[in-house]
């Protein structure tokens, strides 16, 4: 594994209390866990969006479907093309398959109508974890996208439901945390909103090489808890994962992104104020939350 970047210490966020405005790669055992840093600023959501990479992943093991058994259409299985993957998949640190498509931008995959009357907490059809731009684990579904990619690599074309913008939120959420040069490839693409240019202090501070900038191609991985406030224009996506911090305590992670749609476009970050991406320390995964991978 490659080395994480170091982070500047910040206070421990307080479970369940007022939302603190702060805003994945995943490690080998819990033991092994990255303590969650929050910060107090935008700037800090995005530090915070990296280490949550390295946050220990609590997900179901050995070789079995990546979406749980029920209302998920005709499509709950993804059939998988011998010409679009390497002949064989592998296991990710977590125990989860991941395929390794032939081309690095990934592999889009045959869509299928969802069950009628689907609900929004309802995992999308066919969910497949890819392993894409050579160290990002993103997943990849058969009833809400991707369905296309921008002309730089980035997946779009996810569904306008609740299941197409949490899987929008999870690969975009995967760029920004992963450095200046995926960040550059959102912007480049057209799916940041970012009207008072904090993308553009953060690859700043990035590129300053000082504790706490992410460098490069920086890992990604998929926090296994989400939870999405939906609207048709404007959806809050909510990801969770836990991680032990140094005194052995565990310690809940909720980390939350905006995003609007816009016709023609599909899903875009909205970077808009403190509140756009932030975090918190949570007491559990209960209320409205669920696991999809």
């Amino acid at each position: 594994m490659s080395e994480q970047p170091t982070e500047t210490p910040a206070p421990t966020p307080r479970p369940e209390q007022s939302e603190s405005r702060s805003g994945s790669r995943s490690g080998s055992g819990r033991d092994n866990a990255t303590r969650l840093l929050m910060g107090g600023s935008i700037l800090a959501v995005i530090v915070v969006a990296a280490i949550i990479t390295s946050i220990v992943i609590f997900v179901r093991g050995g070789d079995e479907p990546l979406v749980p058994a029920g209302d998920q259409g005709s499509g709950a299985t993804a059939a998988t093309q011998p010409d679009q993957f390497e002949p064989d998949p592998f296991f990710d640190e977590q125990g989860r398959v991941v395929y390794a498509p032939l081309d690095d931008d990934g592999a889009l995959l045959a869509q299928s109508s969802p069950a009628a009357g689907r609900s929004a907490t309802t995992a999308p059809s066919g969910i497949m974890l890819q392993r894409v731009h050579e160290n990002m684990y993103l997943p990849f579904s058969t009833s809400d996208g991707p369905t296309s990619f921008s002309d730089n690599g980035v997946a779009t074309g996810f569904a306008h439901t609740s299941q197409g913008a949490a899987l929008a939120a999870i690969h975009y959420l995967g760029y920004l945390a992963s450095g200046n040069n995926r960040i550059q490839m959102m912007l480049d693409a057209g799916l940041v909103n970012d009207p008072t240019n904090v993308l553009g202090d953060r690859m700043k501070f990035n590129a300053s090489d000082q504790p706490g900038a992410v460098p490069d191609s920086f890992p990604a991985r998929v926090l296994p808890m989400i939870k999405v406030n939906y609207t048709d224009d404007l959806a809050r996506v909510h990801v969770g994962g836990s991680t032990t911090l140094k005194d052995g305590r565990i310690q809940n992670a909720d980390v939350w992104m905006d995003l609007v749609w816009r016709e023609g476009t599909g899903w875009v970050v909205q970077i808009r104020d403190a509140e756009a991406i932030g975090g918190r320390a949570v007491a559990d995964y209960s209320e409205g939350w669920t696991s999809w991978w």
